[in-house]
């Protein structure tokens, strides 16, 4: 069956929308991931904070007053965040001996590979 030149058309249009959506579904996840990753550092919560104070065209007075309780906050947070995280891996870190006990030999050298380990801001140098 010969192929017309439109079933052609079709068909190379067809490949170059789906690579397109392809494309398209790959630099969104990317770029989400990014913008999460942004998200996690507490200079970015003080931007956020200060553009949106920005908002109520504050004086420079205000500026600095605003600018000292964003500071106290975020410091505060991170604080905040710093013991969360702390707190959950003493908890995960309590399980994992936990079950560590009730494992065969042959299970620990498997459990050794598939533990989790802790970000390295919990990590206490």
């Amino acid at each position: 069956m010969i192929a017309t030149r439109r079933t052609k058309a079709g068909c190379l249009l067809t490949l170059v929308i789906g690579f397109s959506l392809g494309v398209g579904f790959v630099f969104g996840v990317l770029a989400m991931k990014a913008y999460e990753k942004k998200k996690e550092n507490p200079a970015f919560w003080k931007e956020s904070a200060m553009k949106r104070l920005e908002k109520l065209h504050p004086t420079d007075a205000q500026r600095q007053l605003f600018e000292a309780h964003t500071d106290k906050a975020v410091s505060e947070l991170s604080d905040l965040r710093k013991g969360a995280l702390l707190t959950v891996w003493q908890i995960v870190g309590r399980t994992l001996t936990q079950i560590e006990k009730d494992l065969t030999p042959e299970q620990k050298e498997t459990f050794k590979k598939l533990r989790p380990k802790a970000p390295p801001e919990v990590i206490k140098p």
